[in-house]
């Protein structure tokens, strides 16, 4: 019964992407450049299937102002665009966001992707992304109610500038300091759950498929992550993944097998080196490179449609 209605949501949230069961949306984060996103697509030899645009957070001004900005950024290329939207600028606070302070904020944010690609029949976006971990001000441990509330007035922001949103409530792998469930907004308020992973040799084992099946089996790893979507009749997606280790190849077959097997409904490679040096493209890492291209270009893309 879990199932069934998994995979019937699965298929509906599909029909609005290039994509069909065993099959997602491929696309990759490459900054804030289209020319380098077409080099991405150049080198996979394939194009991508949505682009995966992140805005700013410096300040309220440029919180507002660079979703503007990538509109217009984005807009000449012609594709889906899957949003990262901050729960909120520098200086906020998650409690401010669940007492409703910056609703206002929201609903121009929505306003401006609303008027964007009209024949898309939807429009995903992602806040409060990797809220497990320590690092994003938006952090849950100790404040899950908080965060929960915020999301919640983010989500309801939206809604009522326009009913083509999807909301992707993201985790971050194997964060232990707090129970994910903990800070789950709820089924009405959350379209896609998503959780982000990388394959750090400062961390993980340089073996690739001993690094691969702990991502997999620990605590709060992938294997939850589609335990507890499927629980909750959720589609599932990886909106930020990759590796820094020229022995990744193994590992990246793995990955793509992972991706095929469950209801995945996008994922999205790191290549690029802000924050986490992941860029496959200008041969810092050529196996692994080869590898990726093995797997997500166009010979391994027919195969998955035959």
């Amino acid at each position: 019964m879990v199932r069934s209605a998994s995979v019937a949501v699965f298929v509906y949230l599909c029909l609005e992407l290039p994509c069909s069961a065993g099959t997602p949306a491929l696309s990759a984060y490459v900054g804030n450049s289209p020319a380098q996103l077409r080099q991405f697509e150049s080198w996979l030899g394939r194009p991508v299937d949505q682009i995966a645009a992140h805005t700013g957070r410096a300040s309220w001004k440029d919180w507002v102002s660079s979703i503007r900005w990538s509109v217009e950024l984005w807009s000449p290329l012609n594709k889906p665009i899957r949003w990262t939207i901050p729960m909120f600028a520098d200086g906020g606070s998650l409690a401010d966001a669940a007492a409703g302070r910056y609703q206002s904020f929201y609903e121009q944010a929505a306003r401006s992707l609303a008027q964007t690609r009209p024949a898309d029949n939807v429009i995903y976006v992602r806040t409060g992304e990797e809220f497990n971990g320590n690092w994003m001000p938006w952090s849950a441990s100790g404040r899950e109610q908080d965060y929960v509330k915020a999301y919640q007035n983010f989500v309801q922001a939206f809604r009522s500038v326009s009913n083509r949103f999807r909301f992707e409530w993201n985790a971050n792998i194997r964060e232990t300091r707090m129970n994910p469930v903990d800070a789950y907004p709820g089924d009405e308020y959350v379209d896609v759950i998503s959780m982000d992973f990388y394959y750090n040799t400062r961390w993980n084992p340089t073996n690739p498929v001993q690094a691969w099946n702990e991502m997999v089996s620990s605590q709060y790893g992938l294997q939850w992550l589609e335990d507890f979507a499927a629980a909750h009749h959720k589609p599932t997606a990886y909106p930020e993944w990759g590796v820094n280790f020229d022995g990744a190849g193994p590992y990246i077959e793995k990955a793509a097998e992972w991706f095929s097997a469950h209801n995945v409904l996008y994922q999205s490679v790191w290549n690029s080196n802000d924050d986490f040096p992941g860029k496959l493209t200008e041969n810092q890492y050529p196996e692994a490179a080869t590898a990726y291209v093995a797997a997500f270009g166009p010979k391994a893309a027919d195969q998955r449609q035959r």
